[in-house]
């Protein structure tokens, strides 16, 4: 795959918010919006960065994974995807802002393994 990597700042398993029946919801990293109510203001910046705990400390947020990778996640939950009629969803950040090139690669990997994908987005994409 020549086009490059989006971040992923969480690989969350076993959503139950994010669509139909058990999930595991793939956040990326990056959106054209700014919005103050944003439920994951962590994934508004298209880079990785350095966020405060409430301990004090510090974590890196930001991750590229390869889509080999993201595919070994999710396969791993197969089981509870076919027995409750759930799948992978792409949330984000906003997922159509990301390299569309590795987003499709996923989906159609995803596809393959018999995996459903549903894709959380705001509809505020580059055209």
């Amino acid at each position: 795959m020549a086009e490059k990597r989006p971040l992923v700042f969480n690989v969350q398993k076993f959503s139950v918010h994010d669509g139909p029946g058990i999930r595991t919801t793939i956040f990326f990293k990056g959106c054209p919006l700014a919005c103050p109510w944003c439920h994951n203001p962590e994934s508004q910046r298209f880079e990785v960065e350095r966020m405060e705990r409430s301990d004090g400390g510090q974590d890196e947020v930001g991750t590229y994974y390869s889509v080999a990778e993201l595919v070994r996640q999710a396969v791993q939950d197969q089981i509870f995807y076919e027995r409750s009629g759930g799948g992978v969803t792409l949330s984000g950040g906003e997922v159509l802002a990301q390299p569309m090139g590795y987003i499709a690669e996923l989906v159609r990997a995803l596809a393959e393994k018999g995996i459903s994908v549903g894709i959380d987005t705001s509809g505020a994409v580059p055209v």
